[in-house]
């Protein structure tokens, strides 16, 4: 049953009320279904220059051969899963939840001094993290914080949402993760957000490892400003209400324990969520009307005017380019489906009919699709042949998309593993999180996932 909207004095409060609710049995599969997306993506991870920065980095604190303690394990799977762009989406939050729960669950498993919680209790720790990261991201305005301000909704949400997970499957009550995100808000970025592909990853991953100390800390006797967020707070007291000033709007609306599991959206290829709707057309009229890259006269791809100019992107390099472009993604699909999986891309394509492809594709706003965002992230693509045929297709939540059932994921997962070279791993990881009874099993896990050792 759906909690009415409330006034909520208190929102940090009120998140620590929000993270000890137990998730509704129906809920628990698809957490397991995201837990297993995003550990395939981490296997996939070690494959991509973050990856082996990580490796190395790990090998600094932990030595060589020698097991990594449970924060660098955050540290590091954080950081191979957010690189990826494999991992879930949170539509109208812009928020990249699992990159951030996942690690601090399995970190939390890993801490020593304590019963091994349940699976119900595992699952119920990885949808609260969910759950904050939902709401801090819409709070901290969503797409507008994102594209019109330049900020980034997930690196502002990351520690609290680990700060949520690792208090709740740690047993802290709900006052104890209240001051445990209040904690990780202390440590969280502002809007300071690089171009370079390094420092991205490892300020995500350090935001989530600071939200899982915070929790330990709390466990150990910290406390924290629980009134970071509140109403009441005296303009310029602090940045924490101004740079959530959405926090009361999207804590008033009606909630159910897992609603921010619910709106995360699983990808299907390695993409920035707002291009894959893009490919999915393209796909879809390439399935239908089997014309070949060759054929094609012009490419016109229409998407909402908010992030037009974020995958209108003719030329660039780097990898995180490739993932972002309209024009190589389209190209990718229509030349190299198989690249779509591939989150490593060490070699970019750039044979002449490959360039030639991209060309052909020009990235228009389209006002009649403006309505449909945040809640999707749509594209309508026309495509023109040589013949003079003209076709198009408008794809809206197929990609990213919340309707997977574990073939899907377990299809997408061993796609992936192929191009990252991880095909023996995935069938033992599916066993692993589809049947794990307690969290000491995600302990395991974690220890199997570690790259620093073999």
């Amino acid at each position: 049953m759906t909690v009415p909207a409330v006034t909520v004095n208190s929102p940090l409060l009120e998140l620590g009320r929000r993270a000890t609710a137990g998730l509704p049995e129906e809920a628990q599969e698809q957490a397991r279904m995201h837990l297993f997306d995003a550990l395939a993506a981490g296997l996939a991870g070690a494959a991509t220059r973050e990856g082996g920065n990580t490796v190395r980095h790990s090998i600094s604190l932990a030595g060589h051969g020698r097991a990594l303690d449970p924060a660098s394990t955050v540290l590091a799977l954080a950081r191979r899963i957010r690189a990826t762009e494999l991992d879930d989406l949170q539509l109208e939050s812009v928020t990249t939840a699992a990159a951030a729960v996942v690690p601090a669950l399995l970190g939390a498993a890993a801490v020593g001094g304590q019963p091994a919680p349940g699976a119900d209790e595992a699952l119920g720790a990885l949808a609260a993290g969910y759950d904050v990261m939902f709401t801090l991201g819409l709070a901290a305005g969503g797409p507008d914080f994102l594209y019109r301000q330049g900020g980034w909704p997930s690196l502002v949400a990351a520690g609290p949402a680990a700060a949520a997970t690792t208090g709740r499957l740690l047993d802290l009550d709900a006052e104890q993760i209240a001051h445990a995100i209040a904690l990780a808000l202390q440590s969280t970025p502002l809007i300071i957000r690089g171009s370079g592909e390094d420092g991205r990853w490892l300020s995500f991953g350090l935001a989530v490892t600071a939200g899982f100390h915070a929790a330990l800390a709390v466990r150990a006797g910290a406390r924290g400003d629980t009134g970071l967020l509140d109403p009441d707070q005296v303009p310029g007291a602090g940045l924490g209400r101004e740079l959530f000033a959405g926090i009361s709007a999207a804590l008033a609306r009606p909630w159910l324990p897992g609603t921010g599991l619910a709106k995360a959206h699983l990808k299907r290829w390695a993409s920035a969520g707002q291009v894959a709707a893009t490919i999915d057309a393209v796909g879809q009229l390439q399935d239908t009307h089997g014309f070949t890259a060759d054929e094609v006269l012009a490419i016109e791809v229409h998407v909402p005017p908010a992030y037009r100019r974020m995958i209108d992107q003719p030329t660039g390099a780097g990898r995180v380019w490739s993932l972002l472009s309209a024009h190589y993604q389209v190209a990718v699909r229509l030349h190299y489906p198989q690249d779509l999986f591939d989150c490593a891309r060490p070699v970019l394509r750039d044979s002449p009919g490959f360039l030639r492809t991209m060309r052909k594709v020009r990235v228009h706003e389209a006002d009649s699709l403006a309505g449909r965002h945040p809640e999707s992230y749509p594209a309508r693509v026309e495509v023109t042949l040589a013949d003079g045929m003209v076709a198009d297709w408008l794809s809206d939540g197929r990609s990213p998309s919340p309707h997977w059932d574990w073939d899907a994921v377990l299809g997408k997962a061993r796609s992936v593993a192929t191009s990252a070279g991880t095909e023996a791993e995935v069938g033992r990881l599916h066993d692993a999180v589809a049947h794990f009874a307690d969290s000491s099993e995600l302990s395991r896990l974690a220890a199997s996932l570690d790259r620093t050792r073999g």
